[in-house]
């Protein structure tokens, strides 16, 4: 009979969870269970060996199901203010159902109460350290990969909302790789709050090295948080979470926010590893950056 201990990935189907279900799926020594919403893009995840599970954090009757047998559990929610709700619904279960650890991944720990999603974050982490699981709280900043996926660059211009503000930033696979190891090795984590941001930079930086290392121009486009906050709107953002992202944009520009800048020395300890550079982030994606 197998001991290996059981864990649970939510969001296996997009970038961070993903990444996270595979590193899991690769060390062998456990078991990984993928809770997703929508039967779409889990072959992949089959392919190598992940069990799927039927999970919608937005129905209550499919959370014990999902979570039975579930020693650990990655909780990874969406950009909406619903985050609240079904992380309570979720964590309940979870408690209900004999999980013992709850990897956690929040949002930037900045000393400031002006940015309410990342307040959200610290309630969502306050109740899971209240209902008495073992813990470890992820606090990422700035994802580099939004460059991207956000639609931020295009034919070597880069969307900018936040003027000349500098920003800590963080690749999605190290983001992935620390939730990895923290569910693996948990009895090494447990209690830990990790804030996650390696390298800070401003846009114009960004786009400087990335003219250096592309060896094509590469230029800032300057725009407002009110035309962020048009354009997320008109393709569907929630409203509540995205007004939290506006008012983020516009502290971010009047330098109001303490500590938006600060990097971390804790990466190479928990991972063996080095964290991702902006330098190596565009070595790694030199097609994704090519125009």
């Amino acid at each position: 009979m197998s001991t290996q201990p059981t864990i649970l990935v939510l969001g296996a189907t997009g970038k961070v969870g993903a990444k996270i279900a595979q590193i899991l799926a690769q060390s062998g020594d456990v078991k990984v269970v993928a809770g997703v919403r929508s039967p779409n893009k889990i072959k992949t995840l089959e392919a190598i060996g992940i069990e799927i599970r039927h999970l919608d954090l937005d129905r209550q009757e499919t959370l014990a199901p999902a979570l039975a047998g579930i020693d650990r559990a990655l909780l990874l929610t969406g950009y909406t203010v619903d985050m609240l709700k079904q992380s309570k619904a979720f964590l309940d279960t979870a408690k209900q159902t004999g999980v013992e650890h709850i990897v956690h991944i929040g949002a930037s720990g900045a000393p400031t109460n002006e940015v309410a999603h990342w307040g959200w974050h610290q309630f969502i982490e306050k109740y899971i350290e209240a209902l008495g699981f073992s813990f470890t709280h992820l606090r990422p900043e700035a994802f580099m990969q939004n460059l991207l996926s956000f639609g931020w660059l295009n034919k070597g211009v880069l969307t900018n909302y936040i003027a000349n503000a500098r920003w800590s930033w963080v690749s999605c696979d190290d983001v992935a790789l620390v939730a990895a190891v923290t569910l693996r090795c948990h009895q090494e984590h447990r209690g830990q709050i990790y804030p996650l941001g390696y390298e800070a930079a401003t846009m114009p930086e960004i786009a400087k090295e990335l003219t250096e290392i592309i060896g094509k121009p590469f230029q800032v486009d300057n725009h407002s948080p009110e035309e962020f906050l048009e354009t997320v709107l008109k393709a569907g953002g929630d409203p509540a979470y995205m007004q939290c992202i506006y008012h983020q944009l516009k502290l971010n520009i009047a330098n109001a926010i303490p500590e938006a800048d600060a990097t971390f020395d804790n990466f190479e300890q928990i991972t063996g590893q080095k964290p991702t550079t902006w330098q190596s982030l565009i070595q790694q994606e030199r097609s994704s950056f090519i125009y």
